[in-house]
């Protein structure tokens, strides 16, 4: 008896459910887009075009909301600064019948967002002139009793949903532009705590995947991460990315908390293919090779002279047996080197590494080591050196990279002790650089110009310049000076 009654119960729940949404899917929500797309201009000032339809869902309960456009009235109203494929908003259909509305999901699909910053330093979603809704702003009293009694707008969505967002982020004064492409985004566990300031009152878990971000020539492909958001601040000890057609494992942090968000990533890299490199850096495939190391940067959003302003960190890879394409180390060594002016190097030489250059001969790079320290503004290099099977080479220095010049910044040619026997120093800025070398590169080379003179043919060879114990280290970092070739083994006579 007991069971007919429960079932005639939820049958009866059941049919009027049923009933209650046939009843509404014969109502042609369209009808009342005019009056939607005026209530959201009235309470945000933005101009909303809902081009698609408006559909009822029953499985989940709710309403769907296609092909949507955003225009902000005060800048380019011709032009949307946001485009919606679909919106979707799932109901609690529980709370539903109890004459309440509860959210449990937000879908948002093929969301196309265009953030422009004007030259005035403005941006394209900014409203110039003040809405209704704020020129109407409640008491402090009514204020406080409007946020207990409608809450944050999030307070009763648990899950939001964003599939295909594609968004891109220009300058209109340095015309630089970041693109992120195909963005799938899961946000749970929606809290807020009405006691903190708005976005730290905000806490919820995520995960999203990234198909591409790109500035300039440089591109992060595949970004995947999970994250947790906290106090404005999302951290992900789970980020995955490819940098460089290189697989690249790490951390990052996410911080919303200041005036300008800012980004911190820390990282190490395994096998980085050093020719995709040189070819995104450089637009040149001069490097074969990898290399392994580890970074760790951080820097604000903002345009190009903010994130050279800010940047911080360090990086550092170290790889052997590097493959050098355009460029035979040692023929250039060979020809600046004033201990080989007596073994009849001449001026012909240093033209036939030159020649061979641009017949693309190459070298090996035994080690190679770059490690630079980064702080705000300007790059230290800390232990920046490359061996050859014969040679080392070392570089030192500052790169200023907000004024673009170069500060105290030299090239030396190492002895085995770390000392450097000829050096060049580089002045000025990048576009035009000042090269100066010292006094035993211009004795070198001026050997190599009188050797070719009637006099020099007479004159006796000048004697090797003999190494100065004393002398001052120019290198002391992990690259280590190439071990002299193993003599040849005797061949025994009558063979």
């Amino acid at each position: 008896m007991f069971q007919k009654i429960l079932l005639s119960i939820v049958l009866f729940f059941a049919f009027s459910i049923v009933a209650f949404f046939l009843l509404i899917k014969v109502i042609d929500f369209n009808e009342y887009k005019p009056r939607i797309q005026k209530a959201i201009k009235e309470s945000t000032g933005y101009e909303l075009v809902i081009r698609g339809d408006i559909t009822l869902s029953l499985s989940p309960a709710g309403v769907s909301i296609f092909d949507v456009e955003i225009t902000n009235p005060t800048y380019h109203p011709e032009a949307p600064f946001a485009k919606l494929g679909s919106f979707d908003v799932a109901l609690d259909l529980s709370a539903l019948l109890k004459k309440e509305v509860k959210v449990r999901h937000i879908s948002i699909d093929s969301l196309n967002l265009m953030v422009e910053k004007t030259k005035e330093g403005k941006f394209n979603y900014e409203l110039l002139t003040p809405t209704k809704s704020s020129e109407k702003k409640p008491s402090k009293e009514s204020n406080t009793t409007l946020e207990k009694e409608d809450g944050f707008p999030l307070v009763n969505v648990k899950k939001i949903k964003f599939s295909n967002a594609n968004v891109t982020y220009t300058d209109a004064n340095s015309n630089a532009q970041v693109a992120f492409e195909k963005i799938q985004l899961d946000i749970n566990d929606i809290n807020y705590d009405s006691s903190k300031h708005r976005l730290q009152a905000l806490s919820f878990i995520g995960d999203t995947h990234v198909d591409k971000i790109q500035y300039s020539n440089y591109m992060l492909k595949d970004i995947s991460a999970s994250f947790e958001m906290k106090d404005a601040i999302a951290i992900s000890d789970n980020l995955h990315y490819t940098l460089f057609d290189t697989l690249v494992q790490g951390s990052g942090k996410f911080d919303l908390s200041g005036k300008q968000p800012r980004i911190s990533l820390k990282s190490k890299l395994i096998g980085l293919k050093l020719a995709n490199l040189s070819q995104e850096l450089w637009n040149k495939n001069f490097l074969e090779g990898s290399a392994n190391g580890d970074f760790k940067l951080a820097f604000f959003i903002g345009d190009a002279h903010t994130f050279k302003s800010t940047l911080n960190g360090f990086i550092q890879l170290y790889g052997e047996d590097i493959l050098l394409k355009g460029y035979d180390i040692d023929k250039i060594a060979l020809a600046l080197d004033p201990n080989q002016r007596s073994k009849g190097l001449l001026l012909s030489n240093l033209l036939a590494g030159a020649v061979g250059m641009s017949k693309g001969e190459s070298s090996t790079l035994k080690e190679a080591n770059v490690k630079v320290d980064i702080g705000y503004s300007e790059i230290q290099l800390s232990d920046v050196a490359f061996s050859t099977t014969t040679n080392r080479i070392a570089l030192k220095g500052i790169l200023n990279i907000v004024d673009e010049k170069f500060i105290d910044f030299k090239t030396a040619l190492l002895d085995s002790k770390g000392c450097a026997t000829s050096q060049q120093k580089m002045s000025g800025s990048f576009a035009k650089p000042s090269v100066k070398v010292d006094d035993a590169t211009i004795t070198a080379l001026s050997n190599v110009v009188l050797s070719f003179s009637t006099k020099s043919k007479a004159a006796a060879p000048s004697a090797p310049k003999q190494q100065d114990e004393n002398c001052t280290i120019f290198y002391e970092g992990v690259v280590k000076h190439p071990m002299p070739p193993a003599p040849a083994p005797s061949t025994p006579s009558g063979e």
